[in-house]
């Protein structure tokens, strides 16, 4: 049987119940009765046909079916309103965009038997036999414009922040020559330094949920507001209403991320992109009183990360240890220059790392490049295991993250420090739409050791559970892994071509004659 518009055009409830039984994963699926109450306000028709919203945003806490019912909404609107139509499902780049609304969409189709009937399922579109087209598309506006839509589906608009986004949103306005064509928004919260969200929000929700909000409540209990001269609909919800959403689940979900990142998911709240990146009591349930700085010795294993300023902050060099699954710390040492007595570098961060390297067994040190190319350089061609860590958004996120989880899962073990706790505890993660990055509060705070013992960590867990590099048979291990490995040590360029000869010849070290 084929959906009948001419039943369910105006009834997402009875259509969902009726075509809907299974969700994208195949198990039964039924809308509870807060999404029905949702649904129903969302779309309360005129007798002409017309909704009193262009807009509509539904934003609840993370682990809400946002996702499903975004795509549920979408099913109802494809198979029941003015075909043909053309429905837009957008999200930060192409393939966030498939993968999932589109994704939960085509399953959710894929699923029921009576729209899939209807239904040819393509890599970036859904046709309908009523001549209804279901499209993915990346945050372009340029190849946006010009558009017949009657439906524009945004996931996570808090991550659209810049002007390519607000074009974006701005060509795809509702298209006035069509008897209803909506925007239909599930997000949760953002920084309350975003713009476009933050600016819905405001215009949509009413003075009990924020001093700002423009909008009336339309409901007694559920957080439902609306502004009919901006035809806005917003439901803005803070509780745990699903059956899963047990205070266990959200217990750990408190213990394991940064408090600003936990009221954003897990309450709906908005946040500074600045936050607290780990606590007193965090930092000080992994200081073993017991734990001492590493004595030199030849048969202990080092990974050193490197954080230098010349003139106006510290320079600090951090090394670890890898002990099983734990990362020990091993060596902190810090110096604070200033504009009338810079860093020399030669006498300070190359001695200490020489020193380093003839007491220890250092594996690898990782640096920024920043201030320190000449120095990378001269140690590299001394033959030590130095290599560049440069500050990305992708590795800064990556080595805070991993600071972060070893601290909060306990499995960092370090010595009284007072000027390494006190420049972790200097940290504050700041947060964007690419990812986030340690940073200080102040400008004359510093965090310069916190950073060097983040790519001391990063080291150890990349290099720290396998044996040195020379002793690899390199027929054993998988080129994704050893590309990396061997261009980090040798501070060469690698590719496939100089490893395939090094496995024709059978040689054992990365130093044989294909990278000498």
């Amino acid at each position: 049987m084929t959906p009948r518009p001419s039943r369910y055009a105006r009834d997402p409830v009875g259509f969902i119940a009726r075509f809907i039984r299974r969700n994208e994963l195949g198990q039964p699926f039924s809308l509870l009765p807060h999404q029905e109450e949702i649904l129903r306000l969302a779309f309360e028709f005129d007798d002409a046909g017309r909704l009193p919203w262009d807009t509509i945003i539904y934003s609840c806490i993370k682990k809400s079916g946002k996702t499903t019912i975004n795509a549920a909404n979408l099913a109802w609107w494809a198979f029941t309103q003015e075909p043909p139509n053309e429905l837009l499902i957008l999200a930060n780049d192409l393939e966030q965009a498939q993968a999932r609304t589109f994704k939960s969409l085509a399953q959710l189709i894929q699923n029921n038997p009576e729209l899939s009937r209807s239904a040819t399922i393509q890599a970036k579109q859904i046709v309908l036999s009523n001549k209804t087209v279901i499209g993915a598309i990346a945050s372009e506006y340029a190849g946006s414009a010009g558009s017949n839509h009657g439906l524009t589906s945004w996931d996570e608009l808090w991550a659209y922040d810049s002007e390519a986004d607000r074009r974006l949103w701005e060509e795809l306005t509702p298209v006035p020559t069509r008897n209803n064509s909506i925007r239909f928004i599930s997000s949760y919260a953002g920084f309350e330094e975003s713009t476009l969200l933050r600016e819905l929000y405001l215009l949509g929700v009413g003075p009990d949920e924020h001093p700002e909000g423009k909008g009336e409540r339309l409901h007694p209990t559920l957080p439902i507001y609306g502004n009919r001269e901006a035809r806005l609909f917003a439901y803005w919800d803070h509780e745990p209403r699903m059956p899963w959403q047990t205070e266990e689940y959200r217990a750990s979900q408190r213990r394991t991320l940064r408090p600003n990142t936990y009221l954003r998911l897990h309450e709906n709240r908005w946040t500074s992109a600045e936050s607290a990146f780990i606590t007193p009591e965090a930092y000080d349930a992994c200081v073993d009183p017991e734990h001492r700085p590493a004595l030199a010795s030849r048969d202990r294993v080092l990974y050193v990360g490197v954080d230098a300023a010349i003139k106006h902050d510290t320079a600090a060099i951090v090394g670890v240890s890898r002990n099983g699954d734990r990362v020990d710390l091993a060596v902190v040492r810090v110096w604070t220059p200033s504009p009338e007595q810079p860093l020399n570098l030669e006498d300070t961060i190359e001695a200490c790392l020489r020193d380093l390297h003839r007491d220890f067994d250092v594996r690898a040190i990782f640096c920024d490049p920043w201030q320190l190319q000449r120095t990378i350089q001269t140690l590299q061609a001394a033959g030590l295991s130095i290599s560049e860590y440069p500050q990305s958004v992708p590795n800064q996120t990556r080595a805070g993250q991993l600071l972060f989880d070893l601290i909060t899962g306990r499995n960092l073990r370090l010595f009284p420090s007072e000027v390494l706790r006190r420049h972790v505890l200097n940290c504050v993660a700041v947060e964007s739409t690419r990812g986030w990055r340690l940073a200080k509060e102040r400008a004359r705070q510093k965090i310069d050791s916190s950073v060097a013992l983040s790519m001391a960590t990063i080291a150890a867990i990349d290099l720290g559970g396998r044996p040195p590099l020379e002793f690899y048979d390199t027929t054993d291990i998988s080129l994704e892994v050893l590309i990396p490995v061997v261009a980090r040590e040798s501070g060469q360029q690698v590719d496939q071509d100089v490893l395939d000869q090094m496995r024709a010849g059978g040689d054992r070290s990365w130093k044989g004659t294909s990278l000498a």
